[in-house]
């Protein structure tokens, strides 16, 4: 079911120029959108993120740039030298943000009031945090606790050095009072088993771990050339690092595979990771992401969800890889190889371990099995899912993943791409309850002519929002009034069926017990049983008749009778019948179905009384759109009559007598 969302399901824009609105930060408790552009910091209000006038609810810090550095960055041959907002972080029980920005390539740390946006400290300038160049794939997560200490640090997955070509897992040192208490941490960037040309894409910090999501070259396949897999990283926050050996290095680093393919006897694998976005649950931690094909256009995206447990018994209980020499095939360590210090392990002071143990650990960080997703829970062809979002309601996740096209394949002899810029955004649902139920795509909404999307944020259960290079945009959850149908109504967690009005409208608690209201759960499949009713669509000679339907793979029924030609009518996109020039024999009922079920019913009555004195405006109308076809027709004969006699009335004259 496609539908577009542009103008019915869009709330509010927010713009202030082509400012590349790149980072999204949501807060539930203060209802305000943080939204990091190039030279500006905004607050915006949650519910209308284009009110910039009410007191309180929107504010703005400008981030400049000095003459000094921007010189030194132009003299340098760099492009961007702007001050452009890369992360942001609530922090201080959200009193505070930390923001840093690019800074002309130099970038800097800044401290505002969360609510204000007011500067609290003089900006510090900083490396391995952010990453000046929007266009580099890293990640950050700001961790307050279970650091040593419990001293506030940010771990990032980047890239530093000139020209950006170390890749890094990094720590900065923990400072007190302008003391360091412990120096900074990171990845071996000149050795390619510990990372091999990583994306980065998304990290989080649980009660003693940092994880971090990216994709990379796989070192384990270099004998069969380039393949890039997706990984998950984990590193202690207690680790301080070796006294000896990886002295200023993880000890405490692993990586796994990460699994999202289809099971077949030749699986088709998912392998490049996109974006995540976690959910906590009181069973289990969530990570849903999104996942693409090496070759997208022959391939295409899917959803998966890795959960916290699975990835912690990998880590903690499964086998490592290992390389004896370098050239040599990668073979899974013996069990009785594994010293008591297991690679991996939050020691409870990592400079203690013995260096004969940490040696084995910096040649033992990959596991031998990887963390499966037991299947996707949705894929697309042909398309690049960029961007998820969850949100968690009583019996449901309902995911919405949006995916945005650059190019169309259009397959003839060859393989054309035509240019085109279309959005998607895909709602899908999966329940918690019963497993044994697959993940439904309940709807999908076309977004018309928008830009690649930056970032996407959730507010639960009511709005989500999308950034490009010129806006803000803000969307409601639900979407309700897409819907057609009472079965496709119930289907979406946020809908209920109006009986009295024949139409779907937004779910609330005051619904749910009401008479006169269809509500899920979905897969009740009797629950919209004789709630299909007829809408009675009365026209007149000549003229046009829509009728939509939710089903884009359906089929219409005319007084009972399969409408198969297209001489009958026309088919929208979307499922919908278009009748053009209606006359009398087009009266009746029409019906679209999907499989068995009958979704939509109309009964069109087409008023013939063309002869009559018309008797209200709507009849004289018709009437005169009549007259002015049959004159079209008469003028239209009467040229072609007159273009015949000037070709063809000169042979008169030479007719004999």
């Amino acid at each position: 079911m496609m539908r577009s969302a542009e103008e019915k399901g869009r709330n509010h824009v927010f713009s202030q120029g082509s400012n590349f609105y790149r980072r999204m930060l949501l807060d539930s408790d203060s209802e305000s959108l943080y939204v990091g552009a190039e030279g500006y910091l905004y607050k915006l209000s949650l519910y209308n993120i284009n009110d910039t006038v009410t007191v309180g609810l929107f504010a703005k810090f400008e981030l400049t740039v000095s003459s000094t550095d921007e010189k030194e960055c132009r003299q340098s041959g760099h492009e961007d030298c702007s001050n452009g907002v890369r992360l942001i972080f609530l922090k201080n029980q959200k009193k505070s943000l930390l923001v840093c920005s690019s800074n002309a390539m130099k970038p800097q740390l800044h401290e505002l009031d969360s609510s204000t946006l007011s500067e609290l400290t003089t900006p510090e300038n900083v490396i391995g945090i952010c990453s000046p160049d929007p266009n580099i794939n890293a990640t950050a997560v700001l961790v307050e606790w279970g650091n040593p200490d419990d001293i506030p640090a940010v771990y990032s997955g980047i890239r530093t050095g000139f020209p950006l070509d170390n890749h890094l897992i990094y720590r900065p040192s923990l400072v007190v009072n302008k003391r360091e208490l412990y120096p900074s941490l990171k990845t071996v960037y000149t050795d390619s088993k510990w990372l091999y040309e990583p994306q980065f894409v998304a990290s989080f910090s649980t009660k003693n771990h940092v994880y971090f999501f990216f994709r990379e070259v796989s070192v384990e396949h270099q004998p069969c050339g380039p393949i890039i897999l997706s990984r998950v990283a984990r590193v202690c926050k207690r680790d301080v690092g070796g006294k000896n050996v990886l002295r200023q290095v993880w000890t405490s680093f692993v990586k796994a595979r990460l699994n999202c393919s289809i099971p077949s006897q030749y699986p088709l694998y998912f392998d490049q990771i996109q974006t995540v976005y976690r959910v906590d649950t009181d069973s289990d931690v969530y990570f849903y992401s999104t996942l693409t094909t090496a070759d997208v256009i022959f391939g295409g995206s899917a959803v998966c969800a890795f959960t916290l447990s699975s990835i912690n018994q990998i880590f903690d209980e499964g086998s490592y890889l290992e390389q004896m020499w370098v050239g040599n095939f990668w073979t899974t360590t013996a069990s009785e190889a594994v010293p008591s210090y297991r690679p991996g392990t939050c020691a409870k002071n990592s400079a203690e371990i013995s260096d004969g143990d940490l040696n084995f650990a910096k040649n033992h960080l990959l596991m031998a099995d990887a963390v499966s997703a037991g299947g996707p829970l949705f894929t697309v062809p042909q398309e690049l899912l960029t961007h998820i979002v969850v949100d968690v309601l009583d019996s449901f996740h309902t995911v919405f993943a949006y995916s945005h096209s650059c190019c169309r394949s259009t397959l003839k002899v060859l393989l054309k791409l035509v240019p085109f810029s279309v959005g998607k955004v895909y709602k899908i649902v999966k329940w918690l309850k019963n497993e044994q139920i697959k993940p439904k795509l309940v709807a999908s909404y076309k977004l018309e002519n928008t830009l690649p999307v930056f970032a996407m944020v959730l507010w639960p259960s009511k709005y989500f929002y999308l950034s490009n290079k010129d806006s803000v945009l803000q969307y409601d959850v639900s979407q309700c009034g897409h819907y057609l149908a009472c079965k496709h109504c119930i289907a979406d967690p946020y809908c209920a069926w109006n009986l009295a009005r024949n139409s779907c409208s937004k779910k609330d608690l005051e619904k749910t017990f009401v008479v006169g209201w269809v509500v899920g759960p979905a897969q009740e499949k009797n629950a919209c049983q004789e709630v299909v009713t007829k809408s009675v669509l009365r026209v007149f000679p000549g003229d046009s008749v829509h009728m939509p339907c939710d089903v884009v793979s359906g089929f219409w029924k005319h007084n009972d009778h399969p409408l198969n030609s297209c001489a009958t009518g026309h088919y929208t996109k979307d499922g919908g019948l278009i009748l053009l020039s209606v006359s009398v024999i087009d009266s009746g009922t029409y019906e679209c179905y999907s499989g068995t079920e009958r979704v939509v019913a109309y009964f069109v009555e087409v008023d013939d009384a063309s002869c009559q004195r018309p008797t209200s405006l709507a009849q004289f109308q018709s009437s005169y759109r009549e007259w002015c076809k049959k004159l079209t027709l008469y003028k239209s004969n009467v040229t072609k009559w007159q273009k015949w006699y000037e070709r063809n009335g000169q042979c008169l004259n030479e007719v004999p007598l």
